[in-house]
């Protein structure tokens, strides 16, 4: 499996990436209701009110009335709390896009990291197995010269401490292996403990040069930005219930009084009480004892939150891709330095052995010389990993 095809697998088949999803559908559905109230709305409707004689006042209600009527309403004027609506909910909707943008992001950086990580604790493995075998190899001459009476003991009782250490570190090297492989897994949708067989990326390319401003891309900035246009949109709505608001209305259909006595005279009132009507409704608040102020307040105390938290989050993005730029370069300094010193380090362990067979060297220099070539290995291993994931982590946070 390539990192590729791992990506590909995450994608679709990732449990939590759809959660965010619904909240782009809600938004998107809550963007064509702001749109529908700014145009006419029509509705058929009706009712039927018995009041007997003997009760109310029969000129308030017309001993009862019946009505069955198409309406329609068409609001005029909202002191642009109408356009500020659809500007909210288009807002809300480019932010729950990014929301979800992010989800995608961070899966990317999860599953690159833990891609980087499976193969380093794989091959970090294969060394210190072949290292194993090399020692034991050494630890055999050893033994062949201590049955033939030479004092070399203590040498080969270095070297089986040093041959436990190396056991124990591909112990913990198998146990990030399964660690990344389960979290790798559960990212792809897979059963955790399913064997993994993942190719490597080929080594690593020198850090491109990029635009300094390009973590102004970072999908959490396009997020904040969308939040205060829509805290903007907030305000203005809240202002403008200050304002009248205006609104037509018109009705086609059947209105008739009296229905104390629902007879054939009462149906041929009812379809001879055809007409229509029009009507201007005006709404102009003048008192409500501080509660448009304190909305209106309420609403400049959020725009004020979702400035400060855009500024916050431009910070965090610029500071985050610019350690990871620090790091790519630094990183990639270091596999240079030990891509040369590995084969130096392998030819002087090789050379230590030859010289101690030939009695020139001690045992404890062999045992350095075979530290250093394998560690060595292992930490270009280890940094070519860490190079992996702070390219991830660069692409995370300059990527939109």
């Amino acid at each position: 499996m390539t990192l590729e095809d791992a990506l590909r697998i995450a994608h679709q088949a990732n449990a939590r990436l759809p959660l965010p999803s619904f909240d782009v559908s809600s938004a998107r559905e809550r963007l064509a209701i702001a749109v529908a109230d700014k145009w006419l709305r029509i509705a058929v409707e009706g009712d039927f009110l018995y009041a007997p004689a003997s009760g109310y006042d029969p000129v308030l209600t017309n001993a009862g009335d019946a009505r069955l009527q198409v309406v329609a309403r068409q609001p005029i004027f909202a002191g642009g709390a109408l356009k500020a609506g659809v500007e909210r909910a288009d807002a809300q909707l480019e932010a729950a896009k990014a929301r979800y943008r992010i989800a995608e992001k961070d899966l990317d950086l999860e599953v690159r990291s833990r891609f980087a990580q499976w193969l380093a604790a794989h091959e970090e493995i294969v060394v210190r197995r072949e290292g194993i075998e090399r020692l034991s190899t050494y630890r055999t001459s050893l033994k062949s010269r201590q049955a033939a009476g030479q004092g070399v003991a203590a040498d080969v009782l270095k070297t089986d401490v040093r041959i436990a250490f190396e056991e124990a570190a591909v112990a913990d090297a198998e146990q990030r292996l399964e660690e990344a492989g389960l979290v790798l897994n559960q990212q792809m949708g897979r059963h955790p403990g399913e064997p993994l067989d993942l190719v490597p990326s080929g080594p690593p390319e020198a850090p491109r040069t990029t635009d300094e401003s390009a973590w102004q891309n970072a999908p959490e900035i396009l997020a904040a930005e969308a939040e205060t246009r829509s805290a903007e949109a907030g305000l203005t709505i809240a202002q403008a219930e200050r304002l009248p608001h205006l609104s037509l209305n018109a009705d086609l259909g059947f209105w008739v009084s009296d229905t104390q006595h629902l007879n054939a005279d009462f149906w041929d009132r009812f379809w001879g009480a055809k007409g229509y009507s029009l009507s201007l409704m005006l709404s102009w608040p003048v008192w409500d004892r501080g509660a448009l102020r304190a909305r209106v307040a309420e609403a400049n105390v959020g725009l004020r939150q979702a400035r400060y938290k855009l500024e916050a989050e431009r910070q965090d993005a610029r500071a985050a891709w610019m350690r990871a730029q620090s790091a790519l370069r630094n990183l990639y300094r270091q596999i240079e330095i030990l891509s040369r010193a590995v084969p130096d380090a392998r030819d002087s362990y090789l050379d230590m052995e030859s010289r101690y067979r030939g009695g020139i060297v001690t045992a404890l220099e062999v045992l350095d010389a075979y530290s250093a070539s394998v560690d060595a290995a292992v930490r270009l291993n280890e940094v070519t990993a860490r190079y992996r994931i702070a390219e991830a982590v660069a692409r995370r946070w300059s990527e939109p």
